[in-house]
């Protein structure tokens, strides 16, 4: 069994050694010729999965770690009958995780309480329903569209969720159909949001036309915008990284555990489709988080310990000083550089890898709600 893989999937020789020999490869540099005796081929979100990289080869299964799966024909490889698998929802934790920590930054810069915006969701699939969820729990006002989900579909839903302080978008990319999403957020669209509102997009770039963001960001010094996803990646605009509040390279869900939920789901997934036994379980090869536990004193300010407790697992002001030094390289460089920080990242561990010690009953409920592994002292 040979198995050609993306070399930045975690635990891979752990997962996958002892059913194949393995060939790890940069993923955006694996090509047909790889694949010509290849039997599976395991992804991320940068390799696209086509006729042009499959034809005359021998793959007969394709498992991408992630949760979307626009990188992949579909279409094609029902076609060729080779059996493809995702991982949905598997860094839906980290996103979420995300999403709290820029509304932290965005907070500190105005120099309002994050938990009193008003937030918009757009697409209501594994992450923006935790988003939802997670938000809601902590108070906050909170609004949802998806056309596709009943409960959100309402014209109604779709003027109110523009209408927010903040908001967020978890949509994959699609280009047909009643709603496309490419190119879905527009100068139009942004006109009609809040003058001093804010866009989160931790999705897909192309969702919002980027030009049209860039010339509405240097002209409305009030709207911010936090971007983790761009169009014409690995090598995003400088201009509009520039006029950022947050810029970040496509790491929203790169957390270690949403890495590893994904690697041990399309374990599980080959597995399955090789008809072997399940052995490894990722309890069994999960390391402990660096940063274990803190403890409150009975003497704290709500605000102070939740930007502390979020901070202490994640704080997304690194990854964007991490993507600054790209502002000023050439398009070659920037390429290089995009990638190279996504395969160099540290270790980091969604919110429920800490354990919060505190003796204040009330202090707890909001952690808790965060995902925090809260207990008294």
């Amino acid at each position: 069994m040979k198995i050609v893989a993306d070399e930045n999937i975690p635990l891979l020789e752990s997962f996958f050694g002892g059913l194949g020999d393995i060939t790890a490869l940069p993923g955006r540099k694996i090509t047909a010729s790889d694949l010509e005796t290849a039997d599976i081929l395991l992804v991320r979100s940068v390799t696209e999965v086509n006729e042009t990289l499959l034809k005359g080869t021998s793959v007969r299964f394709v498992g991408t770690c992630t949760i979307g799966t626009d990188h992949l024909d579909t279409d094609y490889l029902d076609s060729r009958n080779i059996a493809y698998a995702n991982a949905p929802g598997c860094n839906a934790i980290s996103v979420m995780n995300y999403v709290v920590s820029a509304l932290v930054t965005l907070g500190e810069s105005k120099h309002q309480d994050w938990r009193k915006f008003s937030v918009g969701v757009v697409g209501i699939g594994n992450v923006g329903s935790m988003v939802i969820n997670t938000l809601q729990g902590l108070g906050m006002d909170v609004v949802g569209y998806d056309p596709y989900k009943d409960d959100y579909a309402s014209q109604e839903a779709k003027d109110k969720v523009w209408q927010q302080d903040v908001v967020t978008l978890h949509t994959p990319i699609t280009h047909s159909g009643d709603h496309p999403t490419h190119h879905m957020v527009t100068e139009a669209l942004l006109n009609q949001m809040k003058p001093d509102a804010c866009i989160i997009n931790s999705g897909r770039g192309a969702v919002i036309d980027n030009a049209a963001l860039k010339t509405f960001l240097s002209t409305h010094p009030q709207f911010s915008a936090i971007l983790d996803v761009w169009e014409n990646e690995p090598c995003p605009n400088s201009e509009l990284m520039k006029l950022c509040l947050l810029a970040t390279p496509h790491i929203a869900g790169y957390s270690l555990d949403g890495k590893l939920n994904g690697s041990a789901m399309i374990y599980e997934a080959v597995c399955e489709f090789l008809g072997l036994p399940k052995r490894l379980k990722l309890a069994q090869l999960m390391s402990e988080a660096p940063l274990r536990k803190i403890a409150l004193s009975q003497e704290v300010d709500r605000l102070y310990v939740l930007n502390k407790a979020v901070r202490c697992m994640y704080d997304v002001r690194d990854d964007h000083f991490r993507m600054m030094p790209l502002m000023d390289m050439d398009d070659g460089e920037k390429r290089e550089a995009f990638d190279a920080i996504r395969k160099n990242y540290p270790s980091r561990r969604d919110f429920g890898a800490l354990n919060v010690a505190f003796q204040k009953a009330q202090i707890s409920d909001e952690l808790n709600v965060l995902g925090f592994k809260m207990r008294s002292k």
